[in-house]
């Protein structure tokens, strides 16, 4: 299975008590749905999965399944540190309807995941995966960078279909794609280097930004394909800055404010993170006006 174009990993909204609001999601899923998008990543990093409980997980997973359109894909997050429990939330994810699953390297005991230990966890839950399995290279959070000669490596494997890559260096997303086949999906894993990532030859991209500005990043990829080179510059300058406050500066909080803003329903987010202040709130809301799309 090739996975193309733009999806976006979607929050997980959750009300003042912080308990899930399952009936924010579904006005989010119907909303994404009608756009260009091509799929949506469930329990990435916006979706604040490592917040939720096991039971949890599912059952987000499960609605994402049942109140999503069937006429795009979903791949869900099942990361977890041992090799065992991402098989096994890999094969429940599968069960319950998911097109791919999406896999974080293990990295509590960072010093240890040396090249062949990785290889070896990704092999292994690829072999035992019953959906293709994508790489996340999240080095920002995790702590590890998956070099683009141990993804070329992994490529190679028949259940590894692709690899999401947020680590920013577009000199490591090119060589990557020199260097598996062209049924590979290199994904960059931000708004800020979209277009360069797609001029050296990424499918597509999982975006955060895209929960609030789906189709600014679909229109950016058909720029691209369409050799509209002018155009796509100006709209990927025009969306750096929004992409910044709402990812690297006010993360998730200010994503799920910008969310209210613009239509959707963000919730809050779960503790220990706070909701977004009044001032990100302002600098957010006068950047999305300054854009026009607000």
């Amino acid at each position: 299975m090739t996975f193309n174009g733009i999806y976006t990993p979607i929050i997980t909204p959750f009300d003042e008590s912080g308990v899930i609001d399952y009936g924010k999601m579904k006005h989010n899923l119907e909303k994404w749905g009608k756009t260009d998008l091509d799929g949506i990543v469930v329990l990435g990093s916006n979706g604040e999965f490592v917040y939720l409980t096991e039971a949890e997980k599912l059952e987000v997973i499960q609605f994402a399944v049942n109140n999503f359109t069937k006429a795009k894909k979903i791949i869900a997050g099942v990361s977890c540190e041992s090799t065992a429990e991402t098989i096994e939330t890999a094969k429940k994810a599968a069960a319950l309807g998911v097109d791919a699953v999406l896999v974080l390297p293990p990295h509590y005991y960072r010093g240890a995941m040396k090249d062949e230990i990785l290889y070896g966890y990704f092999t292994d839950v690829a072999d035992s995966s019953p959906v293709p399995v994508m790489l996340y290279n999240m080095p920002g959070n995790t702590g590890i960078n998956l070099s683009s000669a141990l993804i070329a490596r992994l490529s190679n494997h028949p259940n590894i279909a692709g690899v999401k890559d947020t680590g920013g260096n577009i000199v490591q997303l090119a060589e990557t794609v020199r260097d598996t086949d062209d049924n590979f999906s290199v994904f960059a894993g931000n708004t800020g280097y979209l277009m360069p990532a797609l001029a050296v030859g990424a499918r597509g991209a999982t975006l955060a930004l895209a929960n609030i500005l789906p189709q600014e990043c679909c229109d950016l990829v058909k720029l691209v394909r369409e050799n509209r080179y002018e155009e796509a510059k100006a709209l990927q300058l025009k969306l750096l800055k929004i992409n910044t406050l709402v990812t690297g500066k006010y993360g998730v909080s200010g994503l799920k404010a910008a969310m209210a803003m613009l239509g959707y329903e963000g919730g809050v987010p779960r503790k220990p993170l706070k909701p977004a202040t009044e001032e990100a709130r302002e600098e957010i809301k006068a950047e999305l006006e300054k854009i026009g799309v607000l």
